[in-house]
């Protein structure tokens, strides 16, 4: 398992995309199956639509769950986890229950090409909002440097 964190808008999975073409890893976004969550709209899906409209995170139990489901439908793959884990108590979920990754890729970027980036997306993602994306921001440099930090232990 490889983990590619970075702030929003950092190029996480622009870049988990190209390793999937070239590597044939299985590329499985954090992001993307909490947005599933949502469009298909089921309870949790409600429930984690609220939360993303905020720009908060969702709970660590909720996205290890969701993760774990996805991680089983690849046996013996290497995984490419983009945007996972989100804080510390993610990591230690992952931890706890994969054993430490291979690799963590971190993508550093700055705050104001982060913004310049999410609000010039082409999808029109409802999180992708100047106000949710200053959230998220905030939530990333909150959580970030302890969750890397515990990682490198």
């Amino acid at each position: 398992v490889v983990l590619v964190v970075g702030g929003p808008g950092s190029g996480k999975g622009a870049l988990c995309e190209r390793l999937e073409k070239e590597c044939g890893a299985v590329h499985l976004s954090c992001g993307e199956m909490l947005r599933e969550e949502v469009e298909a709209r089921t309870p949790l899906g409600i429930e984690v639509a609220e939360i993303m409209e905020r720009g908060e995170l969702v709970s660590s139990a909720v996205v290890t769950a969701l993760m774990r489901r996805r991680m089983r439908q690849h046996p013996g793959r290497r995984i490419l986890l983009d945007g996972f884990p989100r804080s510390l108590e993610n990591a230690r979920d992952f931890v706890e229950l994969c054993g430490p990754p291979e690799l963590a890729l971190h993508l550093d970027c700055d705050d104001c090409v982060l913004l310049e980036r999410i609000l010039a997306r082409v999808s029109v993602r409802a999180d992708d909002n100047i106000h949710t994306a200053i959230q998220r921001l905030k939530n990333y440099h909150i959580h970030h440097r302890s969750t890397m930090d515990w990682l490198k232990h």
